[in-house]
């Protein structure tokens, strides 16, 4: 999966983040800017926001989401999903201990590499 199509699956599945994903890349190279800086910039301030809002539901359908694109076991979109989502979760504990009980399997192992 290159950069455009994981953007792409992002803005699909989570259409409420079109608007920031749009502030992200338009100045950039539209849908082919780099997937590291729309997961980091617009994806995971998402997930901090919804944490914060104590939105199970939602935080539940962001770890199926990352479920879902590990699962690919492509090398391209694991790296997106381990330092530009996961990497920025592990550092903060309170952000970690709110989102690891979401974690699907393949999430709970590249945690467990990570650390």
């Amino acid at each position: 999966m290159n950069a455009k199509q994981l953007n792409q699956l992002l803005v699909n599945k989570f259409p409420k983040l079109e608007k920031e994903y749009h502030k992200e890349v338009d100045w950039q190279e539209g849908d082919e800017t780099g997937s590291h800086v729309v997961y980091g910039d617009v994806f995971a301030p998402y997930i901090e926001k919804i944490v914060a809002a104590n939105n199970q539901e939602e935080l539940k359908r962001v770890f199926i989401f990352i479920e879902e694109i590990l699962l690919k076991n492509e090398k391209y979109s694991d790296e997106v999903i381990m330092f530009s989502i996961l990497e920025r979760i592990l550092c903060d504990k309170g952000l970690f201990q709110n989102c690891r009980e979401y974690f699907g399997k393949c999430t709970e192992e590249v945690v467990k590499e990570m650390q």
